[in-house]
C-alpha cells in the first residue's frame, strides 16, 4: 500500500539536543527505584516512576530514529543496534560476572542455604544471569509469577524495553520511508489503550505482559510523534495546550505516587491497595491464583494508576523539551540530581546485589534504615561500574554515531 506522499516532512521539530530536566527524572527515579526494593510492599505506589522511564526513554529514541530519517531518508536499524549495544552491554555484562562471582561465594560457603528458593548455583546461572544477558528476563522470570526472580529482578524492565527497542527500529523504518509516521502513533496508541482496558478488568496477558507496562513505551513513541509534528515555533495555543497538560500530568503523577504507600496510611492518608493481600500461609502458586482471583472484582493501584501515569507522561515529555524554563523541569536540572541521573543505568544494574547483601539483615520495620543503607551501598557498587565501564562505553558509542555523521 502507498504511503503518503514523500514530501511530507519526518518531523518538523526544533533537534532534540540535551534535556537536563530528563537527567534529573532520572535521578530521582532511579532512588525511588532502589527505595521502592529496599522496602518491599511498603512504598509499592513509587513503582510507576519505572512507567516514567519508560516513556521517557521511548521518547528519545523514537524521536532521535525520526530526526535521522529527516537528515537522511531512511533509518540504519544496524547502526541504532550498534550503538544500543555499546551503550548497554559493557556495564550489563561486568554486572552479571560480578554478580555470578558473589553468587559462586555464597553457594560454596552456605550451599542451599542461600536464600535464592533453593536454587542450585546452576540453576541460579540458567535462570537468573543467562536470561538477563540475553534480555529474555522478562520472560523467564514473568512479572508476579511465583517463580519471579530473585536475585536480577530489575532486569524484567530491561528486558522489555530492549525488546521493543528492536521492534521500534524496524517501525521507525515503515514511518520513515513511507511517511507512515502518524498513522504509526495512532497505532501505538490503540494497542495502549487496548492493553489498559485489559489490565482495568483484571486480565494482565501471557506472562503478565501487561504488568510489565508496554503500553508506556506506546506513549513514549506517540509523545514523540506528536512533539514532531510542532513546529520549532509552536502557536500560542500548542503552547499553552502542553503546557496545561503537563501540570496536570505532573500534579496526576505526583498524587498517584502516594496513593499506596503502606507508611502514609498510617497517617489517615487515602489509600489503595496495591495489590490483593493474600495469607503468606499459602504456597506461592496458591497466593498468586488467590490474587488474581480477587484483582478480576476488586479495587486496586495496579489496575489504573499505572495508565494514568503513562497518558499523564505525553504532555509532560513535550513540555520538557519545548519549554526549559518550565518550573517543574527546572527543579529536576539542579547538579545533584542530574549527576545521580548521569548514573542511573549503572545504579540500576546494581543495585539490587548490595540489597541482598546488606539490607535483607536489616528488619522489614525499619524502613528509613533500609532505604538509606540501600542508597549508601547502591552508589559503592556503582561508581567503579560508572567510571570505568559505562562511561568508557558510551564514549565508544558516540564515536559510532560521530562516524555516522560524517560524509
Amino acid at each position: 500500500m502507498a504511503g503518503i506522499g514523500t514530501h511530507q516532512p519526518v518531523t518538523i521539530a526544533p533537534r532534540l539536543r540535551n534535556v537536563p530536566s530528563f537527567d534529573g527524572v532520572r535521578g530521582i527515579g532511579v532512588l525511588m527505584v532502589i527505595a521502592i526494593h529496599a522496602a518491599p510492599l511498603k512504598l509499592e505506589s513509587f513503582s510507576s516512576i519505572l512507567d516514567v522511564f519508560l516513556a521517557l526513554s521511548a521518547f528519545l529514541v523514537t524521536t532521535l530514529l525520526l530526526e535521522e530519517g529527516e537528515r537522511s531518508g531512511t533509518v540504519s536499524v544496524r547502526r541504532f543496534l550498534t550503538k544500543r549495544a555499546w551503550r548497554l552491554l559493557p556495564a550489563l555484562y561486568v554486572t552479571l560476572a560480578v554478580v555470578t562471582a558473589v553468587a559462586a561465594v555464597l553457594f560454596a560457603v552456605a550451599g542451599r542455604d542461600v536464600d535464592l528458593q533453593g536454587f542450585t548455583f546452576t540453576g541460579f546461572v540458567t535462570r537468573e544471569i543467562l536470561p538477563a544477558g540475553l534480555y529474555v528476563y522478562n520472560i523467564v522470570n514473568p512479572l508476579g509469577y511465583p517463580t519471579q526472580g530473585v536475585a536480577l529482578y530489575q532486569m524484567w524492565s530491561l528486558s522489555l524495553e530492549q525488546q521493543f527497542y528492536v521492534i521500534v527500529a524496524f517501525l521507525a523504518l515503515l514511518m520513515v520511508t513511507r511517511r507512515w509516521i502518524v498513522q504509526m502513533a495512532v497505532l501505538m496508541a490503540v494497542l495502549a489503550v487496548g492493553i489498559q482496558v485489559a489490565r482495568a478488568t483484571g486480565h494482565f496477558g501471557p506472562i503478565n505482559l501487561w504488568l510489565q507496562r508496554p503500553d508506556a513505551l506506546m506513549l513514549g513513541v506517540v509523545a514523540a510523534v506528536i512533539n514532531s509534528r510542532i513546529p520549532e515555533t509552536p502557536t500560542e495555543a500548542q503552547r499553552r495546550a502542553y503546557t496545561i497538560g503537563a501540570w496536570i500530568g505532573t500534579l496526576a503523577i505526583a498524587v498517584l505516587m502516594t496513593l499506596s504507600i503502606a507508611p502514609l496510611r498510617r497517617l489517615g492518608y487515602p489509600y489503595v491497595p496495591f495489590l490483593p493481600e493474600v495469607s503468606d500461609t499459602l504456597s506461592p502458586e496458591q497466593a498468586f491464583d488467590v490474587a488474581m482471583a480477587e484483582l478480576s472484582t476488586g479495587n486496586f493501584w495496579v489496575k489504573w494508576a499505572f495508565t494514568i501515569t503513562n497518558w499523564a507522561m505525553v504532555p509532560v515529555l513535550i513540555c520538557m523539551v519545548r519549554s526549559p524554563a518550565w518550573l517543574p523541569g527546572r527543579a529536576l536540572s539542579v547538579r545533584p540530581v542530574r549527576a545521580v541521573g548521569r548514573m542511573s543505568y549503572s545504579l540500576y544494574l546494581i543495585h539490587t546485589l548490595p540489597i541482598l547483601l546488606f539490607v535483607l539483615p536489616i528488619p522489614e520495620g525499619n524502613i528509613p534504615l533500609r532505604v538509606l543503607v540501600a542508597w549508601i551501598t547502591a552508589f559503592v557498587f556503582a561508581w567503579p561500574l560508572y567510571q570505568f565501564v559505562e562511561k568508557r562505553s558510551m564514549a565508544r558509542k558516540e564515536r559510532v554515531a560521530t562516524q555516522a555523521a560524517s560524509p
